[in-house]
């Protein structure tokens, strides 16, 4: 299991664009199992509507968590979606 937190860097913050690209960040990673966590809520990776839900905005911390082979790779995926420079 790798965990990574970060600050949401994008002044929309975690809006539905974001969000879709961390679902195609995470499906991307074949068994991985990625879960998002801000303020206190947690988020499956892969559902669009619980990471809008969380309503994360700029400067809010998010703690993602990948679980499988591949979950490094999986964790800069999602950080670099979030911030700006897709993957």
């Amino acid at each position: 299991m790798e965990s990574k937190t970060f600050v949401l860097r994008d002044l929309e913050g975690l809006h539905a664009r974001n969000a879709a690209k961390v679902v195609m960040a995470v499906q991307g990673g074949g068994d991985v199992k990625v879960t998002v966590r801000c303020g206190g809520v947690e988020a499956d990776g892969e559902n669009i509507l619980e990471l809008m839900s969380l309503n994360a905005r700029y400067g809010a911390e998010l703690t993602v968590t990948a679980l499988g082979e591949r979950a490094r790779e999986i964790l800069e995926k999602v950080e670099k979606a979030v911030n700006g420079s897709m993957i």
